[in-house]
């Protein structure tokens, strides 16, 4: 039977059979026959060969397979048998639908039959929380064998968590797609794992949240970290202080009603909604419409550029309690979650230094600092959150021996200062390291554990690492460059959080990475097809192929410093927005370049592969410079195209040196490594990712 081109078939053919060096093969574990590594089109080895991860992501606790396999046919059919509910049953349509996607099948995706002989049994223990909890007991058991599919959970959330991973098992050959048997014992290593969206540097619409909650669901994260206020604007509707939303918003803000949809739809998922309402700093939006509130006289407007302002509530105010704890009142009656976050972060105060209101009040109550004022600050309102019923979250300028016990704190700027909350008693997350705004590769973010197997921490503190959250900051992207920022490097962060330290092999991951990556577009999220539609803007109609060729050797700059965005209404439409963070060529050319140079039979066709690659860098410098004459923001691509093609150039003549034997002259090797070190500097916010392995190249040609 055919597939469906979306199918999972359509993943797995995206993910390149690539042999890789021996130092890379060292890494994933010594496998000299084959590894995996994203990218390109390729053969899919026999199912065998595939490890113990499978195509699963997150990897499992617990799992083994038996080289047989479960045929998935047109008749599949689903019982139900313990508690069941609405909830329960959503999610198994759903995973049934993306199922039917990935097999062609057209299976009754509502229909349930009582019979223990169906294809798919759920066993579900209990209901488990009313609203999703840290205490959810999220683990599953997941069994496949000759009779059919086996699916046991405690609490609802743990189905939900089990029919992720039976989604994720389909598998394919010529016979048809089918299930490996197998048996799998899993649960999260981290209680707490989550996304933070920013929404108020750049506003995203109620659609852009679902189908961000639809791809967290996919990977297991549960925690959508919603970063509601900031200087740019107040994202919440507020009855009692409409001015909040009706000032401080430009008319983008969710209603009460939107908001109680989200939070629905995300519990459907097993996604808990922690809101974030920052202050005393990144409060301008608050001060529009409220300017007695501040630290300066006013009038304040909603902040049109980025940074770290200088607009501050007035601590010193003392009616300003009262009306915070009102506000707090209703927030905390709409969000429902235990936990709710007031920011606290990069609060340098240099309107409290001015205000002689304020310093008078320092004086008096004996505060020695600004430091010492946003103490008694967090001192006053932490009280008021608690008040309510929920647990204060902030980040780590919260940190200080006066905080209560039960204040959870976020670390961004390292693992030290997580152990430093642990030791100081307090629930700790991290989210340094997965910044997904900063434009790392996965293989970075991945690499980052909230609690390392060096750590110093005692077990006892141990127990206080909550887990971490991935940060979307939104000042470089809106709805439509939102999700090639987040996907797919949030899916190994995910795997990061659930599962056990030691997956981390870099290749098995990228493998599995490739995948899921299809598997989300197919689930309606935009990262590949978004940047293709900009790409395709930004030629005007013409031909793309060689504006996609040069992009191909281009990743965005890292870090910040941009020089693009530096307002919000700065247009993001420039080729540096339709570059994805990570060109598979940053690893792919390194392996080609090093097969290469192996001289093996294994790797005969590498010479021709990379004599095409050196050919297409320079045929496409006409087209993008015809582009170029026609589209202005594609004007700073020309030079770019210019040092491609010279690279090309260079690597011909790498490749013309190599295949004769003959050794390069000493003078050429420097001349050319100079020039290759001047292309280096990053250029219109984009860096070429093709220069050290040319040098490699150049230095190989040199003999």
């Amino acid at each position: 039977m055919a597939l469906n081109r979306r199918a999972f078939l359509a993943a797995a053919s995206a993910t390149a059979l690539t042999p890789l060096p021996a130092a890379a093969l060292k890494q994933s574990g010594g496998n000299q026959d084959w590894t995996w590594a994203a990218g390109g089109g390729g053969n899919i080895p026999p199912a065998g060969a595939l490890p113990d991860t499978r195509w699963l992501m997150p990897v499992p606790a617990r799992r083994s397979f038996q080289d047989r396999r479960f045929p998935l046919t047109e008749q599949f059919t689903v019982a139900v048998t313990g508690y069941s509910d609405g909830r329960l049953e959503r999610a198994i349509s759903r995973v049934l639908a993306q199922m039917n996607d990935r097999t062609g099948f057209g299976w009754d995706i509502y229909g349930r039959t009582q019979s223990n002989e169906a294809t798919l049994v759920v066993k579900c223990g209990g209901k488990g929380n009313e609203i999703p909890a840290m205490d959810d007991d999220e683990s599953y058991t997941l069994e496949v064998i000759k009779t059919g599919v086996q699916l046991t959970a405690n609490q609802v959330v743990g189905v939900i968590r089990g029919l992720e991973t039976l989604s994720q098992l389909i598998e394919a050959d010529s016979e048809g797609p089918y299930l490996p048997w197998c048996s799998i014992q899993d649960q999260p290593r981290f209680r707490w794992r989550g996304l933070l969206l920013d929404v108020s540097r750049h506003w995203e619409p109620v659609d852009v949240v679902k189908r961000t909650l639809d791809g967290m669901a996919m990977v297991k994260l549960n925690v959508l970290h919603w970063h509601l206020s900031d200087d740019q604007g107040f994202r919440v509707e507020c009855k009692t202080y409409p001015k909040l939303a009706g000032m401080g918003s430009d008319g983008n803000f969710y209603t009460h009603e939107q908001v109680r949809d989200v939070i629905a739809y995300a519990a459907d998922r097993g996604i808990r909604v922690l809101p974030e309402f920052d202050m005393p700093g990144h409060c301008t939006s608050w001060l529009v419409g409220y300017p007695e509130l501040g630290s300066a006289p006013g009038p304040f407007h909603i902040a049109r550029v980025f940074g770290i302002l200088p607009n501050a509530f007035n601590p010193a105010n003392q009616e300003l309690y009262p009306w915070l704890d009102k506000f707090f009142a209703e927030m905390t009656a709409l969000f429902p979650d235990k936990y709710f976050h007031i920011g606290g972060d990069e609060n340098r105060g240099p309107q409290w230094n001015v205000n002689p209101e304020i310093q008078r009040f320092m004086r008096e109550h004996h505060l020695a600092n600004n430091a010492a004022l946003q103490t008694y600050f967090n001192r006053r309102i932490a009280p008021l959150v608690a008040k309510h019923g929920k647990h204060m979250v902030g980040w780590e300028e919260i940190l200080n021996p006066e905080l209560p016990d039960d204040v959870a704190v976020e670390a961004w700027l390292g693992i030290p200062a997580v152990n430093e909350i642990a030791r100081q008693g307090h629930k700790a997350l991290l989210s340094a390291g997965y910044y997904l705004d900063l434009m790392w590769s996965a293989e970075r973010h991945y690499l980052v554990d909230p609690i390392p197997a060096d750590t110093p921490l005692t077990p006892e503190q141990q127990q206080r690492v909550l887990g971490g959250e991935a940060a979307m900051w939104g000042e470089r992207v809106n709805p439509e460059e939102v999700d090639s920022r987040i996907w797919p490097r949030l899916a190994p962060i995910a795997e990061r959080f659930w599962s056990p330290r030691d997956v981390r092999d870099i290749n098995d991951m990228y493998r599995r990475m490739g995948r899921i990556s299809v598997e989300l577009e197919d689930a309606g999220l935009h990262h590949r097809s978004n940047p293709q539609r900009l790409m395709s803007w930004l030629s005007n109609g013409a031909d793309t192929q060689p504006l996609a060729v040069l992009m191909a050797a281009l990743e965005p700059r890292q870090g910040y410093g941009w020089s693009h965005s530096k307002t919000v209404f700065s247009p993001l439409v420039y080729v540096t927005y339709a570059l994805p963070p990570e060109s598979p060529l940053r690893r792919e050319l390194p392996a080609m370049v090093e097969q290469y140079l192996a001289d093996s039979p294994r790797f005969a066709a590498r010479r021709d592969d990379l004599e095409d690659l050196f050919a297409s860098w320079q045929e496409a410098l006409p087209g993008v410079e015809a582009l170029a004459a026609q589209q202005p923001m594609l004007q700073e691509m020309a030079p770019l195209a210019a040092d491609l093609a010279e690279c090309g150039r260079i690597g011909a003549q790498c490749l013309d040196y190599l295949a004769v034997g003959q050794r390069a002259p000493a003078q050429w090797k420097t001349q050319t490594l100079a020039k290759l070190t001047t292309m280096a500097p990053v250029q219109a916010d984009v860096r070429l990712i093709v220069l050290d392995p040319l040098k490699g190249l150049v230095i190989a040609a040199a003999g």
